[in-house]
């Protein structure tokens, strides 16, 4: 009898009927998540890729799992699921994209036909201020070059765009392939609706080079006539003050004036705050718009309300760039409700923050209720009881950062997303130490969803629980609208993957032996031994962004190219032999 009782149950396993379980698992043992339907996979071509002024090109296009597709960009319409098309009179660097939807979800693939003048051998290149620069719309800042002198009007020769060094706040361009002639390049921020900047150039037999300078830079530093930043006077929009590596003590400053650039050159400039913080703010406050901070560390900011900050963002619009926030009682406090975006890159944080009955909290920074934040290619770790990362901004965009309290951090939350917002959690490490004031890596409007989407995507992080106790990875608003898609994320210790909200898992992977370079010393890398390699599903798009990882963390608060190898590996690394 009993031996018939297992044949018919090992039928039912065979075909996919009862449980097929064997005893208790092995808690060193793995579980990858079942698979949802994948986002359709898309590949687009341009032939060719690069054609003279009035050329032509022919887009040939494949999808799979696909049910219908759209075309953007330099071509629109609706789409026949794969096919080709030919594009006639190019006259401009064009970007195609097409968007093909099946139940799985979107993805989106683009192609970029480039347009010069053929038989060139030279070209122009050339650095390019960042104050010049749109810092919130990358894609936005490129250089037109034009036929002939004084020349920014009609259909440009060739347009390049404008890109950032790796793990630097400086920029450049550089286009090849011009005939000998006279021509105009010009910097533009808008799409070449208008220009910030232009020069003539001849082209010769060589190639060229053209920067674009600030119009005026203001120098400070001990052997300068301004001997602190404080001090400085006369400023006027567009205006660059350098400030020479060194300590500067005791004065803080409140900067009015619109889209001035702020820099440390020669190494970081050091402010350290004054015992009495006048302004009850910060050492900095920012009330102009568009504010640039390059290369600055900022130390020791308190005040009586115990809210006192490395800088005080008061302003519309800013971006920080290589800068060390620490010991503050908030590394960054702002922008304000209405007050734009806020760009912060390759900058660190830490020991920042704190919690003191009848005063609240503060934290390594917190962002306020501001329309986007966008924290890339930085390390916030060892906050003092407070957040490592809040923000009440209407969309968030935490990208390729290292968010750790490592083995003895207080911090709580990673990031806590109180008032929810379109937010994406891409590429990430998220580590939780043992003596963590709160259980949770990640909290999800939890203050309630008062920002005007509840939707977010935590998509190819690496996440660490080394609270012996547990916790729950992605804590989810309860009772409210929260829509969450939890997509090739690892999960490393014990605890809860997520709770509350309403909640689409595919390809994500809990282990409690993550074989990394080095858990111990907080190197998450993956080995050849590291599970959920190859595991991963295409995350498509969410609308017009991307959610395929373009980039990996590389320590300290820089960033590489992530590499492309079979299908996507779960976590924040793809492992290369």
């Amino acid at each position: 009898m009993q031996r018939m009782e297992r044949l018919i149950a090992a039928l039912l396993c065979a075909f996919g009927v009862g449980g097929c379980g064997g005893g208790e698992g092995d808690t060193g043992g793995s579980t990858l998540q079942p698979v949802s339907p994948s986002a359709p996979s898309v590949s687009l071509s341009a032939s060719p890729n690069g054609v003279a002024p009035g050329g032509s090109t022919q887009l040939t296009w494949v999808s799979s799992g696909a049910s219908d597709c759209t075309a953007s960009g330099a071509w629109s319409g609706a789409k026949l699921v794969s096919g080709s098309e030919t594009i006639n009179a190019l006259s401009a660097v064009s970007t195609f994209s097409l968007t093909c939807t099946g139940t799985g979800g979107s993805t989106t693939q683009s192609v970029t036909v480039t347009v010069t003048v053929p038989g060139g051998s030279a070209g122009v290149s050339g650095a390019v201020d960042s104050s010049l620069l749109d810092r919130h719309q990358d894609s936005a800042n490129r250089v037109y070059v034009f036929a002939g002198f004084n020349i920014t009007t009609g259909t440009p020769v060739a347009t390049v765009p404008v890109t950032q060094d790796v793990g630097a706040c400086t920029f450049r361009y550089r286009l090849e392939g011009l005939s000998d002639g006279n021509y105009t390049v010009a910097l533009t921020t808008n799409g070449g609706t208008s220009f910030r900047s232009s020069a003539n150039v001849t082209v010769a037999g060589a190639s060229m080079t053209q920067n674009f300078a600030p119009a005026r830079i203001i120098r400070v530093g001990p052997g300068r006539t301004f001997k602190h930043p404080g001090q400085v006077t006369g400023l006027v929009s567009g205006d660059v003050i350098e400030v020479d590596a060194g300590v500067y003590a005791d004065q803080e400053t409140t900067w009015t004036t619109n889209n001035l650039t702020v820099r440390g050159v020669g190494g970081r400039a050091h402010l350290v705050a004054p015992a009495t913080i006048a302004n009850g703010k910060g050492i900095w406050v920012t009330q102009g718009a568009n504010m640039i901070v390059e290369n600055i560390e900022f130390s020791g900011a308190a005040v009586s309300n115990k809210n006192g900050a490395g800088i005080r963002a008061d302003g519309r619009d800013m971006a920080i760039c290589g800068s060390y926030f620490h010991d503050n009682e908030n590394g960054i406090l702002g922008l304000n409700t209405g007050n734009g975006n806020l760009l912060i890159e390759y900058s660190e944080f830490a020991h920042n923050g704190g919690c003191e009955p009848g005063f609240g909290c503060s934290h390594n920074m917190y962002i306020g209720n501001s329309d986007r934040f966008t924290l890339r290619y930085s390390y916030s770790h060892h906050a003092n009881v407070g957040h490592l990362v809040k923000s009440r901004a209407r969309e968030n965009r935490i990208l390729y950062n290292r968010l750790m309290d490592e083995s003895d951090g207080s911090a709580s939350y990673n990031i806590d997303l109180p008032n929810g917002g379109l937010s994406y959690i891409i590429g990430n490490l998220l580590q939780q130490g043992p003596n963590t004031d709160n259980p949770a890596l990640i909290a999800y409007g939890a203050e309630g969803l008062t920002n005007p989407s509840s939707t977010f995507y935590v998509v190819n992080n690496t996440f660490v629980n080394d609270r012996a106790q547990g916790g729950t990875f992605v804590q989810v608003s309860a009772g409210g609208t929260a829509m969450a898609t939890l997509r090739n994320n690892l999960f490393v210790g014990p605890g809860t993957v997520v709770s509350g909200g309403t909640v689409t898992q595919a390809n994500n992977l809990t282990t409690n032996a993550p074989n990394f370079v080095s858990i111990g010393t907080f190197d998450y890398r993956p080995t050849s031994t590291t599970p959920g390699i190859d595991q991963g599903s295409a995350p498509g798009t969410a609308g017009t962004f991307d959610l395929v990882p373009a980039y990996q963390y590389v320590h300290p608060s820089k960033r590489e190219l992530r590499p492309v190898r079979n299908a996507i590996d779960i976590g924040a690394y793809e492992f290369v032999p």
